[in-house]
């Protein structure tokens, strides 16, 4: 949240625009220390199917799948803004996408809460997502996890604070476990999603000023894709511990992709939002684990 260029992006043509679009687009989302985040979540999006998808077996029509309820649990990065939370948000969400690749025999819910971390996310998951009581749900966090660029870099010198990043990612990993553990003993099956990384690798700073506002700074930004990828390797580790371990956990590489399709069109809303293609290429990748898994 430098490992990313997507050189055809039109960036901003002034700072000013940017901090703006900032602003607007991640107030809330990007990065928000967890100790502000107590808000009870809302109520979920849920997004009917549109049109049946091929099928394991070529002998079920998708009349005779078994109805699956698939919920999606994450930050903005998922969905910009909070689900159910009556603001209308400017953004795209890969479940949409998803939503004309399934069989109408799914319910897809999604659970996105803006600016919030994996500790959060296991605070609030009986109400959030196991009384929806799904049979999958995908995890999507870490954007937040490392507090921005005030919590992994030094000030003076934007020096990346190696200690600071192992000491967040832990935490980070400890909850996201905690929540895979969890939803294991329910009996539902975990898809976990590597973040995605910031635009060009660079996060603007920020601050809280008298009223505990969050100000974002101008001119002033640090390699967040340097700590990024720390967290993102951890949780590549964890889900591979599961598999070796015969557990329905698997991995959505989000990161990979987006390493993959340095050049492309369309990936960045802003800094750290997939675009319309950057979403269908998560989707994609999401239904090919989702398909292998079913196998």
């Amino acid at each position: 949240m430098g490992y990313r260029r997507n050189r055809k992006i039109l960036w901003f043509s002034s700072c000013h625009l940017l901090m703006a679009l900032l602003i607007q687009l991640l107030t809330g989302c990007v990065p928000v220390p967890s100790a502000t985040t107590t808000i009870p979540p809302a109520l979920p999006t849920i997004i009917p199917t549109a049109s049946p998808a091929p099928t394991a077996s070529p002998s079920l029509t998708p009349s005779e799948i078994p109805p699956r309820t698939l919920l999606f649990y994450g930050d903005s990065s998922l969905a910009v803004g909070d689900s159910g939370d009556g603001k209308t948000h400017v953004g795209f969400s890969f479940v949409i996408n998803l939503a004309n690749m399934l069989a109408p025999s799914n319910t897809l819910i999604t659970a996105n809460y803006g600016g919030h971390t994996a500790k959060w996310g296991y605070e609030h998951l009986d109400e959030a997502v196991l009384s929806y009581q799904p049979n999958v749900v995908t995890l999507w966090w870490g954007l937040n996890d490392l507090d921005g660029c005030p919590g992994v870099f030094d000030r003076d010198t934007n020096k990346l604070l190696e200690y600071k990043v192992e000491a967040l990612t832990e935490i980070h990993i400890q909850y996201l476990k905690l929540q895979i553990d969890t939803l294991l003993s329910q009996g539902i099956t975990v898809y976990v999603m590597t973040p995605l990384p910031v635009l060009m690798g660079q996060l603007p700073w920020t601050h809280f000023d008298e009223n505990n506002n969050l100000v974002w700074e101008e001119n002033h930004w640090c390699n967040f894709n340097s700590a990024l990828l720390s967290l993102v390797k951890a949780q590549r580790v964890l889900v591979a511990q599961y598999a070796a371990d015969g557990q329905n956990v698997y991995l959505v590489d989000v990161w990979q992709i987006y390493m993959d399709h340095p050049d492309t069109d369309k990936m960045y809303m802003d800094i750290v939002h997939p675009a319309s293609n950057g979403v269908k290429l998560i989707a994609e990748e999401w239904l090919k684990v989702f398909e292998a898994s079913q196998r």
